[in-house]
């Protein structure tokens, strides 16, 4: 329960234009937009007044909260090419405070004709709109609570937000992105696997209370020139590099791409973390190091995914750094190489290693773990799903369905891929899942068997709840028409899913607001194709098999 109500409304649901617009935005001709000239954004706020004003439309509504309307603010217009669509994207506010996790988006065509319009909005009622606690006080208690001295580089937000454990909304603070300065055991090495901490900090402004903590550590301009050189697993890739005239070497920086990778070399990333990256993987010495080769080569086919696949100029469709370092270690009291983990932390991707058959492998080698790692970051900049219980399983879902699609994307029959993620990092040859088969790895494929775990056991279960929106995922990317024909290329897929993570989700969005958003999108996707009952049934029915309803 996020105390947000949802709601979506889609042209393809009605038999005729006429009908749609008189359901969606009865009386709307009386605010006379003019389609030829309105922008996107004139028209998206146009159509969001006139359907909250709605009486067809009952459902939709944002009531006055304490004496205050709801104000909506758009985040901006983007262009969705696939569908020659647009979409606009508002966040809801009270007395210009935002709803934490609360979104709107208004899709229109090329014309500024209403499309769709999806969202998940709040009442927060019976809650003070002035902060009791100044936002330097915030900041002081979050510094201690996280072991910080000195300066803490952030700016408290006020917002409202929903607190789940005691089920009534508040005015809090929130802060991303802190790096919590863990204390050290006095010896041994029992804590060597553990990842780099980093929250959000939510603080109620009135008490000063830490309502919660949520985890972001999220696991799993010079002249080119082209290298080739053995990856981790011995097999030859090639990649771009530059010389770097000041070291007289080579070194892996992709400038196309703005792909940086990094070397470590064994260094404690939780006590030297501010000294990350380290320097560049650089040749010579030759070779080349494996595991940098295997980071860089995977990353740049993370980014080939981005751009081709998804329009998207990297992860922050920006054309941002996509920074990774390899031969990473966590607090290493042993003095071992091995750390058996990788994990995104804010700004770039640290990848251990481990002992496989005698020989120390990088996490780096797996394509779908780098792709799955990396693909948080695509996350990041989207939706944000916190990372923790049914929204946190979404989160890694979203990962774990990328990273199949970018290992796979060399297989061109969906009936050949691999399904497994990371069984080149054991020596027994298990995955850590199976996307085609969760239960071989314990986690459930079903709503029936999701399992509540508390918020101290994988964050409330994000690496096994994720198996049931995995299946669905596996049911679309294998769904058949009658003739035995796929029903879905994975591009198609790939993009059905990027719209909904991109457009229609937000931090605290559960399963089914996926289904609504892939439903959604595969209305808009086909809507011109004669095939789209039958590949919208697909789509509902690979949800209806793992047990995701639609509200």
């Amino acid at each position: 329960m996020s105390g947000l109500k949802s709601f979506t409304i889609h042209q393809m649901d009605y038999p005729d234009a006429a009908t749609f617009r008189a359901m969606s935005v009865d009386g709307l001709t009386k605010t006379a937009i003019d389609k030829s000239t309105s922008s996107a954004e004139a028209a998206a706020q146009q159509y969001l007044s006139a359907a909250l004003g709605n009486p067809t439309l009952p459902s939709f509504n944002a009531a006055d909260v304490n004496g205050a309307e709801a104000e909506f603010k758009s985040l901006g217009v983007e262009q969705i090419p696939f569908t020659k669509t647009q979409t606009v994207k508002f966040r809801q506010y009270y007395r210009k405070i935002p709803v934490y996790g609360s979104i709107v988006t208004v899709e229109v065509d090329q014309e500024n004709s209403l499309v769709s319009l999806n969202s998940s909005v709040g009442e927060p009622a019976n809650v003070d709109n002035q902060a009791a606690i100044a936002p330097k006080h915030a900041l002081a208690i979050i510094r201690e609570d996280a072991n910080r001295t000195g300066h803490l580089d952030a700016t408290p937000r006020l917002y409202y937000y929903f607190d789940e454990v005691a089920s009534r909304w508040r005015l809090v603070y929130i802060v991303e992105d802190v790096f919590v300065q863990a204390v050290s055991p006095a010896g041994g090495d029992e804590e060597a696997h553990n990842l780099p901490e980093f929250f959000d900090y939510v603080v109620d402004a009135a008490t000063g209370e830490i309502v919660e903590k949520l985890p972001r550590t999220q696991t799993m301009a010079r002249d080119p020139i082209t290298e080739s050189a053995l990856d981790g697993l011995e097999t030859q890739r090639i990649f771009d590099a530059i010389n770097d005239t000041d070291s007289n070497k080579k070194q892996l920086e992709d400038t196309s791409r703005n792909i940086h990778t990094h070397d470590f070399e064994f260094r404690d990333a939780f006590f030297q973390f501010s000294n990350l990256p380290g320097d560049y993987s650089s040749n010579p010495p030759t070779p080349w190091d494996a595991g940098a080769v295997s980071a860089h080569a995977n990353s740049t086919e993370v980014a080939n995914f981005l751009l081709e696949t998804l329009q998207r100029n990297g992860l922050d469709g920006q054309g941002g750094k996509i920074v990774s370092s390899v031969n990473c270690t966590w607090q290493n009291f042993s003095g071992s190489k091995e750390w058996r983990n990788a994990a995104r932390v804010p700004g770039q991707m640290i990848y251990g290693q481990r002992i496989v058959d005698g020989e120390l492998v990088s996490y780096a080698v797996a394509k779908d773990v780098v792709a799955h790692e990396l693909l948080h970051g695509l996350t990041d900049h989207t939706a944000r799903l916190e990372y923790k219980f049914e929204s946190g399983a979404l989160n890694e879902s979203y990962s774990d369905i990328f990273g199949i699609i970018v290992a796979n994307s060399d297989v061109d029959n969906v009936d050949n891929w691999d399904w497994e993620m990371g069984e080149e990092l054991s020596s027994t040859g298990l995955p850590m899942r199976d996307m085609a088969d969760p239960a071989r790895r314990g986690q459930p494929a079903h709503m029936d068997d999701y399992r509540d775990l508390g918020e101290d056991n994988d964050h409330g279960g994000v690496h096994v709840n994720s198996g049931i929106h995995n299946k669905a995922a596996h049911l679309i990317l294998t769904a058949k028409n009658d003739s035995g024909v796929s029903e879905f290329d994975p591009v198609t897929v790939a993009r059905l899913f990027y719209l909904t993570l991109s457009q229609d989700l937000s931090r605290t969005s559960k399963f089914t607001d996926s289904r609504r958003g892939m439903e959604k999108w595969t209305k808009t996707l086909f809507r011109d194709n004669p095939d789209l009952p039958r590949k919208l049934q697909a789509v509902s029915k690979a949800y209806e098999d793992v047990g995701i309803s639609q509200q």
